[in-house]
């Protein structure tokens, strides 16, 4: 899978909150830097397929900021069909989370299984 063949949104817009300096920091990215970075992020994903990966791991790996990796980590999960899924623990018999740096929770993510080839 190529950058290319990851053009999950078309023309994409970034997501802000309707104030100018969030509206001005979605408008500078283009499609291309969106599609890069989602694409960035599920590489991380498929190459960690057996744990999964949580945001913070995420941010580790790619040296991305967290409100990117969380953004591009939020399109991928609702995508149509989704890149991202989450498993189930089989001894909570929720989400799998792990603790991060400090010491909280989090989701982890792992390449879904509906995932276009």
């Amino acid at each position: 899978m190529t950058p290319k063949q990851i053009d999950l949104f078309g023309e994409p817009r970034a997501p802000h909150n309707r104030t100018e300096t969030s509206e001005a920091a979605a408008k500078s990215f283009t499609t291309k830097e969106l599609n890069g970075m989602c694409f960035e992020v599920l590489r991380t994903v498929i190459l960690s397929a057996d744990s999964g990966v949580t945001c913070e791991e995420v941010e580790d790996i790619t040296g991305m900021k967290h409100q990117t990796a969380s953004a591009r980590l939020n399109d991928l999960s609702n995508s149509q069909p989704p890149y991202l899924e989450f498993r189930m623990d089989p001894f909570t018999g929720k989400e799998k989370r792990r603790p991060n740096k400090s010491g909280r929770t989090a989701k982890v993510y792992f390449a879904s299984s509906l995932m276009p080839s």
